[in-house]
């Protein structure tokens, strides 16, 4: 050998290389709960929502709040407020929220005087 440092400082990097830990890198975790949509998000093209003056105790009614407050009244939810409230309106499509007193959130929609439960 020509020269013995130069023979053991190859060694060493070599060795030095073959001790670094095997990295992988992994493309980021991403979460598997879908993003909330927003209500003007969910609606198709042609509808819109507007907004409904306030009546005068504060709730928003539209022409089927009752009929929805019944047919909630039906699936054992009893409405913290009376009447159900309007969250949306288009042409011919009204959408109701009712707050059951056991916390649940049910949503109507009305298309020609005619509701469904959403949820």
């Amino acid at each position: 050998m020509k020269n013995p440092l130069l023979f053991l400082a190859a060694i060493l990097l070599a060795g030095c290389s073959a001790l670094q830990p095997n990295v992988r890198s992994y493309p980021p975790q991403r979460s598997s709960a879908p993003a909330p949509v927003s209500l003007s998000e969910s609606l198709s093209p042609s509808e819109q929502v507007i907004d409904v003056p306030q009546q005068s105790s504060g709730r928003k009614g539209g022409e089927l709040s009752d009929t929805v407050e019944r047919m909630a009244r039906k699936t054992a939810c009893l409405p913290v407020q009376p009447g159900a409230t309007l969250i949306a309106k288009t042409g011919a499509v009204e959408t109701y929220q009712v707050s059951c007193q056991d916390g649940q959130q049910q949503l109507y929609k009305c298309e020609q005087r005619q509701c469904r439960m959403m949820n």
